[in-house]
């Protein structure tokens, strides 16, 4: 074979080689791991409070979060920040066996609930301080419930944003004064019309609980561990990137509150809170925050005493 000839015969394979290759895809990213969105068993009750930040934030919103839900196994699901009242139904109804609430309170930053119709009986919804738009924004949003013969009240929240860690007594518009409030309120809503229920109040909060009471706009449930507990306390007391609810701001700001009645559950062995990384399922926070959400799931699960 003569020089020219060698030369002709690489370059076709050469080119064969680029054609391949050409066909051929590359995964960037490794598949999402069996049972990383996994949350809620059969014989637990669970709760998860997600912000879907202005929902639905991209066109893939609805088909991924409607293809995530089921995958939780959680009982119910309180979202912040609808935006789209439509949207949401939509992607309601592609979901087997769970159907949703959307409240109308506000016509924009929604409070909404999504629930397995195959485990909870939902008595009412309602919602409380409507119109009180200093401390509420956003009216809670109650979803009075039965689960196994447990009933239980759930009480969506979406807090007052943004402030600088300083409650100016003399403003009251000043943001931690407004949930300081909020807080307070609640607190005394419980304490007159379901003093002895299980109650769970969940959502954005939009501060930390474990801080100097000099600024904790949570002080009015921590004066009374007999009354109330924070099932999210370990991660506020210890946040990493990996545990916390905001990461992109490392912190946690979403919480789950439980009133006394539910102490014992908590305690069960197999109970549990933490957040839910929706983003290993898709590949990483970028495509997450980008489709979904700046907020992670938060969620807890538990196992009744004696059941």
């Amino acid at each position: 074979m003569t020089l020219k000839q060698l030369s002709r015969l690489l370059a076709m394979l050469l080119l064969a080689a680029l054609l391949v290759s050409c066909g051929t895809n590359t995964n960037i990213t490794k598949p999402p791991a069996d049972g990383v969105l996994e949350f809620g068993s059969s014989g637990s009750f669970e709760v998860v409070t997600w912000n879907l930040r202005t929902f639905p934030l991209s066109t893939a919103s609805v088909q991924t979060i409607a293809q995530i839900i089921p995958q939780l196994k959680a009982d119910v699901i309180a979202f912040q920040e609808i935006m789209d009242y439509n949207a949401f139904f939509q992607m309601a109804n592609l979901i087997p066996n769970y159907s949703a609430y959307v409240y109308n309170a506000t016509s924009e930053y929604r409070l909404a609930y999504l629930y397995d119709t195959r485990s909870v009986q939902v008595d009412s919804v309602y919602t409380i301080f409507e119109g009180e738009t200093n401390p509420f924004p956003r009216a809670p949003y109650i979803m009075d419930l039965t689960w196994n013969g447990e009933h239980v009240y759930v009480i969506n929240n979406h807090l007052k944003a943004y402030g600088d860690n300083y409650i100016d007594e003399n403003d009251p518009w000043d943001e931690e004064y407004r949930r300081r409030l909020a807080c307070q309120l609640l607190d005394q809503y419980i304490e007159q019309n379901l003093p002895n229920e299980k109650v769970i109040v969940v959502g954005d909060m939009n501060d930390q609980i474990a801080e100097p009471p000099a600024y904790n706009v949570f002080e009015t449930f921590l004066d009374k561990p007999a009354e109330y507990e924070f099932a999210d306390m370990g991660i506020a007391q210890n946040p990493s990137y990996a545990t916390v609810s905001y990461p992109g701001s490392l912190s946690h700001i979403d919480h789950i509150l439980l009133t006394n009645e539910l102490f014992s559950a908590l305690a069960t062995q197999g109970s549990e809170c933490r957040v839910i990384n929706v983003e290993e399922y898709m590949g990483g926070w970028q495509n997450y925050s980008n489709q979904i959400s700046d907020h992670r799931p938060l969620g807890v699960k538990l196992y009744f005493p004696d059941r």
